[in-house]
């Protein structure tokens, strides 16, 4: 997979939960910092539906390609668009080089 600079037409915002303990390890507090926005190339790769009696779940996974940055952590979330997404691996540089990110994650989508 080649990438150039050109396709990274997407903005993409990371969020990372933060929780607030106390000595015990309680958790008092939680809420979602934002750690930074991104130009990115988003893929989508992949999807399942499962019908279930009382659920219909779909999952959409994605490849997004960002610039090489090390602060991306497994727990982040990936705001798109309107979109919530999971990394669903840990992400790697494309082609071991520290020029490009690979970041796959998972939509899921529930109707209620």
């Amino acid at each position: 997979m080649r990438v150039s600079m050109s396709e990274l037409r997407h903005r993409i915002t990371i969020l990372r939960p933060v929780t607030d303990t106390d000595d015990e390890g309680n958790i008092l507090s939680s809420s979602v910092q934002e750690v930074g926005k991104a130009w990115a190339l988003v893929l989508p790769f992949a999807a399942k539906i499962s019908d279930g009696y009382a659920e219909k779940v779909q999952e959409v996974d994605y490849r997004i390609v960002i610039r090489y940055r090390a602060d991306v952590r497994m727990t982040d979330r990936i705001r798109w668009e309107d979109k919530t997404l999971t990394p669903i691996a840990p992400s790697y540089p494309l082609g071991g080089k520290k020029r490009w990110l690979v970041l796959e994650c998972r939509e899921l989508v529930e109707d209620g």
